[in-house]
């Protein structure tokens, strides 16, 4: 079983190298449009689809014609036309827009789709990365390279602000197969996602957002009117762009540092960590918080803390988000709070305690829930899915519904494990949260299931 692994190294090409570079960006563009010129001007006069081994025979008559053409690898001007077809198939599928025609920037990417068949060679050695039409370029190896692992692809990319990158794909062998979910999970953790706070731990933790976007946002606006005062077209307004375009690049870096660092720090304390399945792209439709959203970036930490997972060998979950704010962890009533109110005060059991901290043993105890019945059904598993997502991938687990309730209102119905009412005499929820934030451990067994997780404290 092979997955594919990414590899990202930065470039130092000189003027001769970056000048080719940049044609083949701005030839890769040219490509496009004339594909999908050719491609709408053929629907609207005869009604007929556009095939890609068709457009690869108008780049056969391209290149003769054009001799600037000739100077390009034929391969990275076929990749675009494969992009082409992908992207009118995903619009005819409805998962994507109609393509568009691609303006003249100062950055962009072109591709090397066989970069086994010698058209780009590593020397390691030399620190140096041979491209062919481009020639060999300086490079930084700052991770060690796959031992054993076949070159599959190479993309070179110049970012907004005038960086070079070379991104490398290789082939290789996934360590985790036959993982086998353990009986015992050693400190596992909730995690409830916010604004406020980043996150809120089931272990009382709390990390304040940093922010990044905001703290930098009335330098943006300096360089954004810098920008705009200068005259169009002029070296003055180059250099403005590339002043903005830096600006934004260290947000992002000092955005993707600090995630991966706290990806890092879960993964090393925990051996089941369990988010809120967040439907970020519908929240972010609030016009009033979409900038913290997007600068709190909940996908990307998600994202980093399972790839992390996988070549850890732990376990990362997702469970719904639906009423994790408004069920009590004790007694499982469900009370109606706006999300202003920021301590829960339960109405069914009388307990007060943070609203986010609730969250997430609500989530972390959905999490367990999930993780024991897929465990009771299955057993054993084969991670059969890339490296960038949690291994195992658990199946959604049915569940039933759970009915509606008022404050007071108590039933035995149960959702991800919680049951209403009081809890019976002799439960470790009797007295806080649960048991698994006690000082020492305790085996809560689980009745729906079968499991039984041993939760112990993080020290």
């Amino acid at each position: 079983m092979t997955a594919q692994t990414a590899l990202k190294f930065r470039l130092y090409p000189n003027r001769k190298q970056e000048e080719r570079m940049g044609e083949a960006i701005e030839g890769c563009r040219r490509i496009w449009n004339m594909a999908l010129e050719d491609r709408k001007a053929r629907w609207q006069e005869e009604r007929r689809s556009t095939t890609y081994w068709q457009q690869c025979l108008m780049l056969t008559a391209e290149t003769r014609e054009n001799p600037a053409m000739r100077s390009m690898y034929i391969q990275t001007l076929q990749d675009v036309l494969r992009r082409v077809d992908r992207a009118f198939k995903k619009f005819f599928r409805g998962e994507g827009r109609l393509p568009r025609f691609k303006k003249h920037r100062g950055w962009g990417s072109f591709t090397y789709p066989q970069a086994y068949n010698g058209s780009v060679r590593l020397d390691s050695q030399r620190r140096r990365l041979s491209l062919s039409k481009v020639g060999d370029v300086q490079m930084v190896i700052h991770r060690p390279i796959p031992v054993g692992a076949m070159l599959k692809t190479c993309t070179v990319k110049r970012e907004p602000d005038g960086k070079w990158f070379a991104c490398l794909v290789y082939n290789g062998a996934v360590p985790l197969v036959d993982v086998d979910l353990p009986r015992v999970c050693i400190s596992p953790l909730g995690i409830d996602l916010g604004l406020k706070s980043l996150i809120t731990t089931s272990d009382g933790e709390k990390v304040e957002p940093p922010k990044f976007f905001r703290k930098s946002e009335r330098r943006l606006a300096r360089l954004h009117k810098s920008l705009s005062n200068k005259r169009p077209r002029s070296k003055n307004r180059g250099k403005a762009r590339l002043k903005l375009s830096a600006q934004y690049s260290k947000v992002s870096n000092q955005r993707r540092d600090f995630h991966h660092k706290l990806s890092a720090r879960l993964v090393g304390d925990h051996s089941l960590i369990v988010f809120e399945d967040m439907r970020i792209r519908n929240l972010v439709r609030n016009r009033s918080l979409a900038k913290s959203i997007k600068d709190a970036s909940w996908g990307q930490l998600v994202q980093f803390t399972e790839y992390k997972a996988v070549r850890a060998g732990e376990i990362v979950v997702k469970v719904p988000p639906e009423f994790s704010t408004q069920e009590c962890w004790f007694c499982g009533t469900r009370n109606k709070i706006s999300l202003e109110v920021r301590q829960f005060a339960c109405g069914g059991c009388g307990k007060i305690l943070d609203r986010d901290r609730n969250a997430s043993r609500i989530v972390l105890k959905r999490g367990i829930l999930q993780v024991g019945r897929d465990k009771d059904r299955d057993g054993p598993r084969r991670v059969q899915e890339n490296p960038g997502q949690a291994a195992p991938k658990l199946r959604p687990v049915e569940t039933e519904p759970l009915p509606p309730r008022t404050i007071g209102d108590a039933s035995s119905a149960v959702e991800a494990g919680t049951r209403s009412g009081n809890p019976p005499a002799g439960s470790p929820r009797s007295e806080n949260a649960g048991g698994c934030h006690k000082a020492a451990a305790l085996a809560y067994p689980y009745p729906d299931t079968g499991w039984t997780g041993l939760l112990t404290e993080r020290r």
